[in-house]
Formats: structure tokens, C-alpha cells, sequence
């Protein structure tokens, strides 16, 4: 029975592949890691790589490749950046040994948690993200496998004294904790170094990047005009002006509270500092445009409840011409809001208060599997395609392994460990997009068919194979086994949890009109870590019985790894 509650509110590789100087994310300023001399004196626990290799189960100690990018700390002293700061976005990779244990120590003191805690079933005080608080859930993935933590904080807080914030902590794309008050031990607030602690095992640390936000505003609006039009709340062209005038703020008040209208505002950006910018959108409505200089930087279509949208341009210092298009539903009250950062800016607001009413509740409803599996039917969206999967179906497990698979092409589209599903989308008010949304750690598998009958093994992989859905039934332990027809041969597909990893069983039946085949991962890079474990770009490993006959081979820019399938052949995944 479906629980719903509501709320409101890289392992490097065998030949590891240089990282040539850093990358940092988005408009983060990165960590020099050329060497050591962006930090205070450095012991010899610590050192500067080119890359690392990790195995999963620490049946081998971790291999180095000389070069530079790569931070590597083994268990001793603290190393302290020269670095100063306060309030700060931080963002790190990292990979740790099997058994590894370290932490991220902000300016203030406070210790975040690093660890080889992806086998943890809950989260507690020695799960990857505590920091005074357990994260909401382990979103921490396998030793070997570089993961992500980003991290916005606040030194101190007003009129709380010896007080930081932790604003959120992600970790690996997945946010485990947001506005935790935090004791300081420093006053940060005239800026304390950042550091880094390994207290058991080896971590490795790359990409770090950091933003030290200040309180100025490099950019602001002038010269705003504006116009009313009232023609039907989904006209795709305006032509009934009702008023026009000019407006100090972006506002939707200007409105006068009208029930349907689009508004046009067309003004001046004026910029002190040249750099990168980002814009946020957060609005109510059919539609939001924003234009600079007659490029689009923000459009998006509908939104019911101040849904936030992103981009970023390049501006030089100086002006430029902005123009916002924004448009109401009639049944829905206006929120026009936009935002704007930069690199060492906290983000600030170009938008009257009263542009953007406090949000109507929504609530978050999920589905919880207790004593047995759960499945759930829906649509998917994958990152990257215009249209929906329309045939889908999400398994998941009390143990917390769970996927989704693509019925009309016999594709396990994605896997993940943790909160089952958030089916906000579907069964909040009308659902009209009926989209799922993996509600822990996912990791992308493949939109095609995972079972094609091939000429040879250097056949291409087809987008979508020869196979009809037959249907499924349910085992003894209440997961699906679902059943296809390639020909004249039928295939059963089982996925279970294997307590530590998703298990899969193919079983044929008949005899297919050529040889057939399982594409078990594609990616950018498969290396075979040992005899039947393959590590998959930074994403998972997939274990075979060493006796298979698993190949890996080129599929234009990506690898593909394929294994034929006869009678019962299994695999399983792990991250």
C-alpha cells in the first residue's frame, strides 16, 4: 500500500586520464592545485597528483598518476588554504578509499563530512554531509567514484551572535540539508581560512571552487517603461494596449489587477563590473522572456507555483537594453520576480517585493515502499529529450534501490539509491504532466533497448529494438519480471535489490533469428577495473560473472558495453 505524506515548505581509471589545471563549476573562482602553494605549510600526508585510482572494495591500494590538478590527503595533519573567508559558496569533488573518513572545515569552524558511507541504509552523524545535523537522506556514492559537494554558507547571521548558517549542502546533485543555524568557534566575519581533514584512509580532492559573496549590486535597471496589453491570457501576439508608463522596478503591480494581461517592460541595464551574470526567473505564469542586448538569456514556459529559471550571459561595463515579457493566468495570482548574481555577489533582487506574494503551499507527495516493492506507472522526461516517455514504470525497493523502466522499448532508463519517487506532478491538484521524479541518487543508464538481437558483436546498437511488451508478473518478493517478444523468442527481465547493489536476470526463452544481446552501460569511458568489473564515466560499476563474455567497443563518441544473452544471464550496478 502506497504511504503518502505531505510537507510544505571519479575514480580516475586504470590509466587515469590527466586533469590538466581546474574546472570549476559555473561562476565559481577555482583553488590553484598546480601544487601546494595556495596553501598554508603543508605536511607530508598531503600531496599534488595528475589523477587516482580507486578500487571500489579496497582490494588494491590506491594508484597515482603523476601531473597536477588532483589534492590527495591521507590521515594526519589539516592543510589550511591561504584563502580567506566568510560568507561563501563552496563547491568540491572528491573520491575516497573504502573506509575513508575526512572532512570540509568552513571559515567558522564547522566541520562537513566526507566519507565511504554509500553502503549506509540511513544517515547518521558518519554519513557524507553532517555537519551538526543527519542529512535527510545518504545520497553518498561508492568509493572510487568522484562525487560532488556544494555548499552555501553564511559566517554569521544577524542578530544571532556567534551564529553561522548553513544555507544548503548537495551532495552529488542531490540537496541533504538546508537552513541548519550552526555554533561558530571563529569569528569569521573578517574572514578565516577554509581546510581540508583526513582522519582515516586516503581522499582525493579536484575541482574546488569557491565564490566570496559581498553585499554590493554591480548591476541595476534604469529608464524602465512598460506596457499593458489585454489580450487573452494565451495569445501568442499582443495588440490590445490598455496602458503603458514608466516604473522605477520591475513590477507586475503596474497591472492594476488586471485578471488577464501581458506585460512588456523595455529598459536600460546599467553595469559596473564586467564579468559573468546569472539570471533567475521566479514567476507564475504561461510565460516569462527576458532579453539583453536582443539576446535571449531566460525563456520558459508555464509555471504554477514561482518555478525558478536560470542563464547567464557575458556583459561588459556599461549599459545595455533589457526587455521582459511576462504574461498571468487568469485562475492564479501574478509573481513576476527576477534575480541576478555574479561571481563574488550575493544574489540580489532587480524586482519589487510586492512583485513576488508568497506562494501558495504546495505540498510534497511521495510514494515510500515499507514491507515490499512499490511500482508506480507514470511519464519520464530525460535530461536532453524535447518529448515525454510515455510508457514507463518506476520500481522501488524498502531497501532503497529502485529504477525506471521504458516499456515500449525494453530500456532501464535510470537507476537510483535512496527516497523512492515524488509524484508531486501527478497527484497534486490535476497532475497534468504526470512526471515522476527520482527522489534520491540517480544515475542515467540508457533510453535504448537493453536487449537487441545482433548480426555480431560489431553490429550497432538500434535505438529502439524489434520487441513487444507482453506484460509482467510479480515474484514472491513482489518485484515485477516483465516479458518481451523479440521474433520468436521471449525474454524475461527481473531487477531486484541486491542488498548492496540492483541486481538484473535475463531469461530466453526460444530462439531468436540471431544472436542476442544486453547493453549493460554506454558512456565516455568503460574500463575494466578487475576481471568482470567494469566503472562507468564516474557514474556506476556494473559487476559480471568473470567467466562472461562482456564487450566493451566504440559506438562513435561513446563506448558501449554489451554481453550476450542466453539462457539466465545476470548482472548487477552499483554506485
Amino acid at each position: 500500500m502506497h504511504q503518502l505524506f505531505q510537507k510544505v515548505s571519479l575514480l580516475f581509471l586504470a590509466c587515469p586520464a590527466m586533469v590538466m589545471g581546474q574546472t570549476a563549476k559555473g561562476n565559481y573562482s577555482p583553488l590553484p592545485l598546480k601544487d601546494l602553494s595556495a596553501f598554508e605549510s603543508a605536511s607530508p600526508n598531503w600531496s599534488i597528483q595528475g589523477g587516482i585510482s580507486i578500487h571500489p572494495s579496497g582490494t588494491a591500494k590506491p594508484k597515482t598518476l603523476a601531473g597536477d590538478g588532483v589534492l590527495i590527503g591521507n590521515a594526519g595533519t589539516v592543510l589550511t588554504t591561504k584563502l580567506k573567508a566568510s560568507d561563501l559558496r563552496l563547491y568540491v569533488e572528491f573520491n575516497v578509499s573504502p573506509g575513508a573518513e575526512g572532512n570540509v572545515i568552513l571559515p567558522g569552524g564547522q566541520k562537513v563530512k566526507i566519507s565511504d558511507s554509500s553502503k549506509q541504509k540511513t544517515a547518521d552523524a558518519s554519513t557524507s554531509g553532517y555537519i551538526g545535523q543527519f542529512p535527510n537522506q545518504n545520497a553518498a556514492k561508492s568509493a572510487g567514484l568522484w562525487q560532488t559537494l556544494e555548499i552555501s554558507y553564511d559566517a554569521s547571521v544577524q542578530h544571532i551572535p556567534n551564529s553561522a548558517r548553513l544555507n544548503t549542502l548537495s551532495l552529488n546533485g542531490v540537496t541533504v540539508l538546508e537552513t541548519v543555524y550552526l555554533p561558530n568557534s571563529k569569528a569569521a566575519t573578517d574572514g578565516q581560512p577554509i581546510a581540508f581533514e583526513v582522519t582515516k584512509g586516503s581522499i582525493a580532492f579536484r575541482n574546488v571552487g569557491y565564490q566570496l559573496l559581498a553585499n554590493r549590486k554591480p548591476l541595476s535597471l534604469s529608464n524602465l517603461n512598460y506596457k499593458v496589453y489585454a489580450d487573452k491570457w494565451d495569445a501568442k501576439e499582443y495588440s490590445k494596449l490598455d496602458h503603458q508608463g514608466q516604473s522605477p522596478v520591475l513590477t507586475q503591480e503596474v497591472t492594476n489587477g488586471m485578471r488577464e494581461f501581458h506585460l512588456v517592460y523595455e529598459g536600460d541595464i546599467d553595469v559596473t563590473e564586467a564579468g559573468d551574470y546569472i539570471f533567475t526567473t521566479i514567476y507564475s505564469g504561461p510565460v516569462l522572456s527576458l532579453d539583453i542586448d536582443g539576446k535571449n538569456v531566460v525563456s520558459s514556459g508555464e509555471a504554477t507555483s514561482q518555478e525558478t529559471h536560470t542563464g547567464s550571459i557575458n556583459l561588459t561595463q556599461g549599459k545595455h537594453k533589457l526587455k521582459v515579457y511576462y504574461s498571468r493566468f487568469p485562475w492564479r495570482q501574478p509573481a513576476l520576480g527576477v534575480r541576478v548574481e555574479k561571481s563574488g555577489v550575493r544574489p540580489y533582487d532587480l524586482h519589487a517585493l510586492s512583485s513576488l506574494p508568497e506562494p501558495e503551499p504546495k505540498p510534497y507527495i511521495s510514494v515510500t515502499p515499507e514491507m515490499r516493492p512499490e511500482m508506480v506507472r507514470s511519464f519520464i522526461q530525460v535530461d536532453g529529450e524535447k518529448n515525454k516517455r510515455t510508457h514507463c514504470i518506476s520500481v522501488g525497493s524498502p531497501d532503497g534501490w529502485n529504477y525506471t523502466v521504458d516499456l515500449n522499448r525494453g530500456a532501464l532508463l535510470q537507476a537510483w539509491r535512496g527516497q523512492f519517487a515524488d509524484v508531486t506532478e501527478m497527484w497534486y491538484e490535476r497532475g497534468e504532466p504526470q512526471l515522476l521524479f527520482p527522489a534520491g541518487l540517480k544515475v542515467h543508464v540508457s533510453g535504448r533497448s537493453s536487449v537487441a538481437v545482433l548480426d555480431n558483436a560489431n553490429a550497432a546498437w538500434p535505438d529502439s529494438s524489434n520487441i513487444n511488451f507482453l506484460g509482467y508478473k510479480i515474484d514472491q518478493k513482489g518485484y515485477p519480471v516483465f516479458r518481451y517478444a523479440i521474433g520468436s523468442a521471449t525474454v524475461s527481465d527481473e531487477l531486484v535489490s541486491g542488498g548492496n547493489s540492483l541486481s538484473r536476470t535475463f531469461r530466453l526463452e526460444g530462439t531468436p533469428t540471431g544472436t542476442l544481446y544486453s547493453l549493460l552501460a554506454s558512456g565516455k569511458q568503460i574500463t575494466e577495473i578487475e576481471k568482470g568489473l567494469y566503472q562507468i564515466d564516474d557514474r556506476f560499476f556494473v559487476q559480471v560473472d568473470k567467466k562472461a563474455k562482456a564487450v566493451v567497443r566504440p559506438a562513435g563518441e561513446m563506448k558501449e558495453l554489451i554481453l550476450p544473452v542466453s539462457n539466465a544471464t545476470s548482472y548487477s550496478m552499483f554506485w
